[in-house]
């Protein structure tokens, strides 16, 4: 996917990066982009020698400083790399970090190295699983999904050192990133329904409090996000990737990614099953958890709708078109709880 908030780096300056990080010997013999990504710019790196036993790493470069970004976007590789740390102490599948440097003297800009998991995405394997094999899957799934829930937050609010993204009350925090990307839409001349928007979440704002504890929430827990190995004729979850959109907040976010995997919640069997025994509590999703659910959804919209701003002009009216279904959809059935 071309997006003008990619930095591209060329061979040489990679592997420049490469021998400051792990000796100047290192010799980098090939490197190819991956291009599926929507935001930084990430590559494959292969070795003529093992580098600390990896004959290939990944390396991810941020936004160089000049770059026009969101308010939430600020500085979002070194929450991934944040939450990449504290997933290794959890159990919760994902490549470790090799190396990250935040300094931006050798370029302009953050970027990190990490190891290549060789599973391949969910969502390119979903015909080739067995319903007995999804079922697995979709059950450790709830599991992880509890697991990374089980981090907490010293606040709520978008995993950043500036301490204005941090604040004491869920409420406070989800009402933060409302107006700051209706703010950065309108500054951007993007027309969408905000004015709507915010006169249908009026009443619900009350509800967000109902969230006592800020629990890590990964919001882009899509199939293309999660990398599935085979075992012994069956596939497992290898590794969950791109945590840069993490914050401390309500669970029941995350949800809106595992409906697009596992069907919806009230079926999802499996999940359920999985994410209630590792949780050690019953799976619920009360009214006032769904009002909570449609208002994260709008919020997605909102979001898919003001990232065009990196897209080239020939990407725009589709995911423009698609940020507005998903809008009116969560507010029709916001609307339709609230009756």
């Amino acid at each position: 996917m071309i997006s003008k908030t990619k930095t591209i780096l060329s061979h040489k300056t990679i592997e420049t990066l490469a021998r400051a990080n792990f000796g100047e010997w290192v010799r980098v013999a090939e490197v190819s982009e991956l291009t599926e990504g929507f935001f930084n710019a990430v590559y494959v790196l292969s070795f003529d020698e093992p580098v600390e036993g990896y004959n290939e790493m990944v390396l991810k470069v941020g936004v160089q400083p000049d770059k026009y970004i969101l308010t939430y976007e600020k500085d979002i590789m070194r929450t991934e790399v944040a939450v990449y740390h504290l997933l290794a102490k959890n159990g919760v599948p994902a490549p470790k970090v090799l190396r990250s440097d935040f300094s931006r003297k050798l370029v302009s800009c953050d970027y990190f190295f990490m190891e290549k998991l060789t599973g391949a995405t969910w969502d390119k394997l979903t015909d080739k699983l067995t319903p007995e094999n999804s079922k697995q899957l979709q059950y450790n799934l709830g599991r992880y999904t509890a697991r990374l829930h089980s981090i907490k937050g010293d606040y709520f609010g978008y995993i950043k050192d500036d301490e204005t993204f941090h604040f004491q009350t869920w409420g406070e925090a989800f009402r933060s990133f409302i107006i700051n990307i209706i703010e950065d839409g309108r500054r951007s001349n993007i027309e969408l329904p905000y004015v709507e928007i915010l006169e249908t979440f009026e009443p619900y704002w009350p509800i967000l409090d109902e969230v006592k504890e800020p629990s890590l929430v990964n919001y882009d827990m899509w199939s293309k996000n999660i990398l599935l190995l085979e075992k012994d004729g069956e596939y497992v979850i290898d590794g969950i990737i791109d945590h840069e959109r993490s914050f401390y907040g309500d669970p029941i976010a995350e949800f809106i990614s595992t409906i697009t995997i596992c069907g919806e919640l009230a079926n999802a069997v499996s999940f359920q099953k999985g994410y209630g025994e590792e949780s050690g509590k019953p799976f619920t999703f009360s009214k006032n958890e769904q009002i909570r659910f449609c208002m994260y959804n709008v919020y997605l919209g909102l979001l898919a709708g003001v990232e065009i701003y990196r897209y080239e002009e020939e990407n725009v009216p589709k995911f423009l078109e698609m940020s507005k279904y998903v809008i009116n959809r969560g507010l029709s059935a916001l609307k339709e709880l609230g009756k």
